[in-house]
């Protein structure tokens, strides 16, 4: 079934390339590829937790709430990452021109469905 959702959320989101859900200690659950590598999107649903550990401690001061979404770009990409049920996460990679409203409604609806699976 968690295959079945990214294969969805790729349908839905046009300029979407990759997307992989991994558990708690960065292994994939299930990934989706279109054009990036499968050990790429790997170290970025293990990094995830070491991101969001220290963005966390640099907002830590001004805002205590837990970081839901990181999106980072690089000159051709969109990177998004959103944190799911047990630890788990769930990694898109968009293109540049992507529409990255669209990337994250998607995101959030592929995180629901996700952790009814969970």
């Amino acid at each position: 079934m968690f295959q079945q959702i990214l294969d969805q959320l790729i349908e839905r989101v046009p300029e979407a390339l990759a997307a992989t859900f991994s558990d708690k200690d960065g292994e994939p659950i299930a990934t989706r590829t279109i054009q990036v590598p499968n050990d790429a999107l790997q170290l970025l649903g293990a990094y995830q937790q070491t991101v969001k550990r220290h963005l966390a401690q640099a907002i830590e001061e001004f805002d205590s709430g837990e970081i839901e979404q990181i999106a980072f770009a690089t000159q051709e990409h969109w990177i998004l990452m959103m944190g799911a049920a047990e630890g788990c996460t769930l990694v898109l990679i968009i293109h540049r021109e992507g529409i990255m409203g669209r990337a994250r409604f998607e995101m959030i609806r592929a995180v629901k469905a996700l952790n009814q699976q969970l």
